[in-house]
């Protein structure tokens, strides 16, 4: 095959991609979920301000975490120390909680290690017995091909169990230094996520140009991967600036060259250049670790700003942007630290990695992420974690002297049966809110009206069930519908909306 066929390949099979993703209806199979800061799944807004929360990040802000990292660096001669880097995954399969981190030892060797946990919060290193390591095998490396160490700065693991062979029910990419060539993407499968072979030959993924990734889903049968890369380059010579870009692929071993550019931070015409200095200005470091819950692909990415040419000046928090198919995001709030890199609690410095790693865990939702260490290379790292009440990261409340605050959503799939929750704060006597069910056309659907809404048992819930003179669930709702939340009540300036779900 030569350069123009490949080309010509990529090209087709990611605006295939970008075709197949875009025509699918929302949530086919799973939970849809509404949040404030989606305005793909909620159009349509009267008399409503959204406000992002920041995540906490020690005990004073949530007495549930820790004030260290939930994953420490190893003891001298363990393969995670001096530095333990998270540019990784944390998952839950098979009734555990999985990481994968980068272990930094003291001959310099980056190389992937293990964590398991019950809870999200207390992890082990269990000595796998898979890899020799200075003269023994008590260690918690994971294996290549055999007994060999799986050497990688980055680590991206899905749990992939409609893979009809077991022995690729995990699938990893990984990026890994190259002489002569830099930073390449290997792939590779595991049956266990501890074992792994390469696949594609050991070759890399992404011949031809430089990608470090920090997010991959698989979504709706299509592998996708995204990162800061060099496939686009900014349309004036010598202005790139580090941009976040998704590539794809459908059978997770042969990978578009071509490029989507999901995110970007910096001026295109015809606003000028800021600079012509790759390492100053707001950039995406990293692309975004996605989560994808079904309707809405979260994405918390590499906020860089830097206001020198020095990466030693960079300060990196995390943002949030969102996206319906994976390829095309948006910043709900332009440039918010959804995990601000202040204040960490043993001083580490302000440059924070964002991992594959987000969990909900009873009333929590946590993400997991690392310490880019610049200035002081034996500075403090290790694995750690931001924390909101469970789906808190935004919230919807009534802009004062708007009458009729409300909000409709996208029209969504009718499955017989379906529940409606509301995660909310501020309810009572004089502040409620009132859930309709409305046709595609916006007309409401008798028994499901505002009026027939019952009033909530509790002030405030994660999950409050939404029920309309006693039923519970949308009977006879066999069309697509839309869902109408109405702020009411003279104190409904306090009320907070922070998601809806339809189960």
């Amino acid at each position: 095959m030569d350069i123009n066929q490949l080309r010509t390949r990529t090209r087709t099979i990611l605006a295939v991609a970008c075709a197949t993703l875009a025509a699918l209806p929302a949530a086919a199979t799973r939970e849809i979920v509404l949040f404030p800061f989606d305005d793909h799944s909620l159009p349509f807004n009267r008399g409503l301000n959204l406000n992002l929360v920041a995540g906490s990040k020690h005990q004073r802000q949530d007495p549930l975490l820790p004030d260290r990292p939930v994953l420490t660096i190893g003891q001298p001669g363990d393969p995670d120390h001096p530095r333990a880097y998270f540019l990784g995954t944390v998952l839950e399969a098979d009734g555990n909680y999985h990481m994968w981190y980068t272990g930094f030892d003291k001959d310099r060797n980056r190389q992937v290690c293990y964590a398991v946990s019950k809870d999200g919060m207390n992890w082990t290193k269990p000595k796998l017995g898979l890899v020799t390591y200075h003269g023994n095998r008590d260690n918690n490396l994971v294996s290549l091909d055999g007994d060999h160490p799986m050497h990688a700065a980055v680590t991206l693991v899905i749990h992939d169990p409609e893979d009809p062979d077991p022995n690729r029910r995990f699938k990893m990419l990984r990026e890994h230094a190259v002489p002569g060539v830099s930073w390449q993407i290997f792939a590779a499968v595991s049956p266990d996520g501890v074992r792994w072979t390469s696949t594609a030959g050991g070759k890399p993924v992404n011949p031809g140009h430089q990608i470090e990734p920090s997010g991959f889903i698989k979504r709706d049968g299509i592998y996708l991967i995204n990162g800061h890369s060099n496939a686009i380059r900014h349309p004036i010579p010598g202005a790139h600036k580090r941009t976040m870009q998704t590539f794809a692929s459908y059978d997770f071993e042969n990978w578009t060259t071509a490029s989507h550019m999901s995110f970007r931070r910096d001026n295109l015409p015809p606003r000028p250049p800021t600079d012509f200095e790759g390492h100053r200005g707001p950039q995406v470091h990293l692309g975004a670790g996605l989560w994808d819950r079904g309707n809405v692909v979260l994405g918390f990415y590499g906020m860089y700003d830097n206001p020198t040419n020095d990466r030693r000046t960079v300060v990196c928090d995390i943002g949030l942007i969102v996206s319906n198919n994976g390829i095309n995001f948006r910043e709900p709030v332009p440039d918010f630290k959804i995990v601000p890199s202040l204040e960490e609690p043993d001083r580490a410095e302000p440059r924070l990695t964002q991992g594959q790693a987000f969990l909900n865990i009873g009333d929590r939702t946590f993400h997991y992420y690392g310490i880019w260490t610049e200035v002081n290379r034996d500075g403090p790292t290790g694995v750690r974690v931001a924390s909101w009440m469970r789906d808190r990261l935004g919230f919807y409340t009534p802009n004062g002297g708007v009458t009729d605050p409300h909000f409709i959503s996208a029209a969504l799939p009718a499955r017989p049966g379906s529940r409606v929750f509301v995660n909310a704060a501020g309810l009572g006597a004089e502040g409620t809110l009132q859930v309709e069910i409305l046709d595609e056309r916006m007309r409401p659907i008798p028994g499901y009206t505002a009026e027939d809404c019952d009033a909530f048992a509790d002030s405030s819930g994660l999950r409050l069930p939404v029920r309309w003179q006693g039923r519970d669930s949308l009977e006879g709702v066999n069309e697509p519908f839309r869902i109408r939340v109405n702020f009411t009540g003279r104190d409904a300036k306090d009320l907070r909306l922070f998601a809806v779900y339809v189960d």
